[in-house]
């Protein structure tokens, strides 16, 4: 089954002399993040991703702990590199953002409760606030599907490739104006300037250059209704990435992936680039397609910037957990063997999950259950497995006469593990009525190890069933979405495809109740 990752982006390129000079830096003074949290419960966490030596952003990847824990409504949190770079945070009641910081920062914030249906709001104060602030009110250019709808109409309008490029320009001028006064108050430092004046300007080509790179692969589907004609346009995209060339020294904060934009236009032709010499990514991109739609563009870059482009993509890959440990040794082989001096292959060497053994022939690995008390799943022989092909037959097979309540889920699916604290209310409902409860994994075969891992830490008591690829393509169509939920009668018949969750409570017991037929 596809479940596709929306990204929301990774880090952009550092030069080699920065990163020799990175390596060869004293150790920089700690960064401290502390914030005030109105309304939120104590004991909630808040996670925070921070650059690392070397990688000035990465959005979901972390090489250590990082989670803060609100306590008497304060959580304090104190960076472990200390680097230049962009933090985001991601929590229950935090508004996913960014945060510029940069050695010796005291980043303070304040969450503001959500009022009448608008989500809570961030205003930082400390080092940097003011830029802080225009970055979580979307003031530079990174104030999402509005911001691109604007560029894709400045681009569409402009009539020739020097008006569109200066129309584009435009687009920057009151963002960086906006820095320029907060600069001349004193209330952010040069360095806060440079970084979010270079990330206004990547926000431009992020925009318009993702906007061409569509339209170039395909002109209907894109729908960008340009006024210029394709030579133009293409006179057009040569000279924006020029002039905001992604791996130009001063990009090397930026927040954007803006390589894989430059790759693309690069593939296609539109920018001068000879043929690749080896098409070492292409030949990963379908293990990889639910992280990155195209990895194989990016054997048209250089090898410098090949480093930067996989690494990022590699860091949020092994963030997601969607590829198996085999498929990321055989990837992480590669980029050691091409790039062992990179800041990337360090940390990709130790995060790389390992390459579970080989399963016997004929040894059920798959199905299993987890009992009160117990630490692991327990495996049995299974007589039929192999034959199934549907949900339907596995559960007559398994659970005769039986009723069963069916959770999907994934590994790498948030919203699915932050289910399962609800589920010990289920587990007591299920067991007073008979109900059978069945996990069913969409991991791929590979995570074997990783799926019968979190089941148990989870503590997720029942039925445990690792789909196989046949069941899993039965699913496609009938599982839209993770997690999902499914109640099935003591007749193996389906009465509920659509199941209230388990947070939901008493309305899930209620919904149990009815389509089973319970007093």
């Amino acid at each position: 089954m596809k479940y596709q990752i929306c990204l929301l982006g990774a880090a952009l390129a550092v030069a080699p002399g920065w990163l020799r000079a990175q390596k060869a830096a004293a150790p920089a003074a700690p960064i401290t993040i502390s914030g005030q949290m109105n309304g939120v419960p104590d004991s909630t966490t808040v996670a925070v991703f921070e650059p690392m030596p070397g990688v000035p952003l990465n959005y979901f990847f972390t090489d250590g702990p990082n989670e803060a824990v609100v306590r008497g409504g304060r959580l304090r949190y104190q960076l472990r590199h200390g680097q230049t770079g962009f933090v985001r945070y991601d929590g229950q009641y935090v508004p996913r953002n960014l945060s510029f910081v940069e050695p010796g920062a005291r980043i303070t914030f304040t969450l503001k409760p959500a009022a009448d249906n608008a989500p809570p709001t961030v205003v930082f104060e400390g080092t940097n606030a003011a830029g802080n602030n225009l970055l979580v009110q979307g003031k530079l250019l990174n104030g999402g599907p509005p911001d691109g709808s604007r560029m894709r109409a400045t681009l569409a309008a402009a009539p020739t490739a020097t008006a569109g490029l200066a129309a584009l320009e435009a687009e920057a001028v009151a963002p960086k104006a906006l820095l320029t006064a907060a600069l001349r108050e004193h209330q952010i430092s040069q360095r806060c300037y440079d970084v979010l004046t270079a990330e206004v300007e990547q926000r431009v080509l992020y925009w318009a250059g993702q906007a061409l790179d569509f339209h170039f692969q395909n002109p209907i589907k894109a729908d960008l209704h340009l006024q210029m004609s394709e030579s133009e346009a293409r006179q057009l995209a040569q000279a924006l990435c020029a002039r905001y060339d992604p791996a130009l020294p001063r990009y090397r904060y930026s927040a954007l992936g803006n390589l894989g934009i430059v790759a693309g236009l690069r593939k296609q032709g539109v920018l001068p680039s000879p043929a690749p010499t080896a098409h070492t990514w292409a030949g990963h991109a379908p293990k990889f397609e639910q992280v990155y739609g195209d990895l194989g563009r990016f054997d048209y870059l250089p090898a410098p910037l090949q480093a930067k482009a996989v690494g990022d993509l590699t860091l949020t890959a092994l963030a997601f957990n969607t590829t198996s440990p085999a498929d990321f040794a055989q990837l992480a082989a590669d980029y050691q063997r091409l790039f062992p001096a990179s800041p990337y292959t360090p940390i990709i060497t130790k995060a790389l999950p390992k390459v579970p053994p080989p399963v016997a022939a004929g040894q059920n690995q798959t199905f299993g259950t987890l009992a009160a008390g117990t630490h692991a799943l327990a495996f049995a022989p299974a007589p039929g497995l192999d034959t199934v092909r549907t949900l339907a037959s596995l559960v007559r097979q398994q659970f005769a006469g039986r009723p069963v309540f069916v959770d999907f889920w994934a590994s790498w699916c948030g919203p699915c593990i932050a289910e399962f604290k609800y589920e010990p209310g289920l587990h007591e409902f299920a067991s007073k009525n008979g109900i059978e409860v069945l996990y069913i994994s969409v991991d791929k075969a590979g995570f074997r190890d990783k799926w019968a891992a979190l089941a148990a830490k989870n503590n997720l008591r029942g039925a445990h069933y690792l789909a196989s690829e046949a069941v899993q393509k039965s699913l496609e169509k009938v599982v839209p979405y993770l997690p999902t939920y499914m109640v099935f009668d003591k007749n193996g018949q389906l009465v509920e495809a659509s199941a209230y969750h388990p947070s939901d409570g008493e309305k899930l017991y209620q919904q149990l109740r009815e389509r089973l037929g319970l007093r």
